[in-house]
């Protein structure tokens, strides 16, 4: 009797985690949507700003809740954190741009090749083993990524390459956030970018800055509370839920923005974009299962 609830508080813990997941992830869409909607009439650096300082208030304010400033913000590499500072201005910069000229729903299925760009870059910098099963998964998925950008058509934009290019330097960026984590707090990692955001795009507002009414004040506050309260469900579904189960919830996010595209925008999503999602999300969950089943295999080889 006891097993039997016991394994009930498990699969609703699980499932609790599942919920969470699946609504944290549905508010980051959200939270573009409404950057996307502001840029129809602001610039890329003054929403930039602006969304920056709306992430970092809640980040400050929780400093004081983890050490102090001094604590939280004194750092052993100064070096490592410029450098992951520059990828990481970058890379904003880049989806900034490609929301203010493509889709949601393109710029999504191609921000799913994150885990390719994972796979290379852990070879390279942390000579890590990669399979030729993955190696295959990753060719696979590239296809994906030619169907969905369709280089044959007018579809084949710069917005594209773009998107690509930030998300190799928002790989890049996680490779070298692993490598901090192991020395560095994670508000720590967190929030010099935010700062580094701040004062790199401030100059940029001189000549750029136009005047706000009230809703749209109100709306950047949206923006930034949608993604805290997204970050923390997030945070709270791990603590229910094993990351294997929940990492392909991941790509729930692409049907939040083929409707939001539909009900916002009235932008319809075509068939090729489908079909190249469907690849790119298929060889990425091959990975993950393969992975899954190598870690399996690797603990019972250990536990002899």
């Amino acid at each position: 009797m006891k097993n039997q609830t016991n394994n009930i508080l498990f699969r609703n813990k699980q499932l609790l985690g599942i919920l969470l997941m699946i609504g944290g992830l549905a508010l980051y869409p959200l939270s573009d949507a409404f950057v996307k909607h502001l840029m129809g009439t602001y610039s890329v650096p003054q929403t930039t700003f602006l969304r920056t300082i709306t992430r970092l208030v809640p980040l400050l304010i929780a400093i004081f809740f983890q050490g102090g400033p001094i604590k939280i913000l004194s750092t052993k590499h100064p070096k490592k954190h410029l450098f992951r500072l520059g990828i990481s201005f970058i890379y904003t910069y880049c989806f900034m741009y490609a929301f203010s000229m493509g889709s949601l729903t393109s710029i999504y299925t191609l921000s799913y090749t994150s885990a390719f760009f994972m796979i290379l870059l852990s070879a390279i910098i942390l000579k890590e083993k990669v399979t030729i099963n993955r190696w295959i998964a990753v060719g696979i998925g590239m296809i994906g990524v030619i169907i969905a950008m369709r280089p044959s058509s007018n579809v084949f934009e710069i917005a594209s390459i773009i998107v690509l290019l930030g998300t190799f330097l928002g790989s890049l960026n996680k490779i070298l956030m692993r490598n901090l984590s192991k020395t560095e707090h994670s508000l720590t990692i967190a929030i010099y970018p935010n700062i580094a955001m701040i004062l790199v795009t401030f100059p940029f507002l001189i000549n750029t800055w136009q005047a706000m009414p009230l809703a749209h004040w109100g709306i950047f506050a949206i923006v930034g509370s949608i993604t805290a309260l997204g970050q923390y469900l997030i945070a709270q579904s791990l603590r229910f839920t094993q990351g294997s189960i929940l990492a392909p919830i991941d790509y729930s996010t692409f049907f939040w923005v083929v409707a939001l595209d539909l009900f916002w925008w009235n932008i319809k999503v075509d068939m090729p974009t489908i079909i190249g999602a469907t690849i790119i999300v298929g060889s990425n969950l091959y990975i993950l299962f393969y992975t899954k089943k190598e870690g399996k295999k690797k603990v019972a080889l250990e536990n002899g």
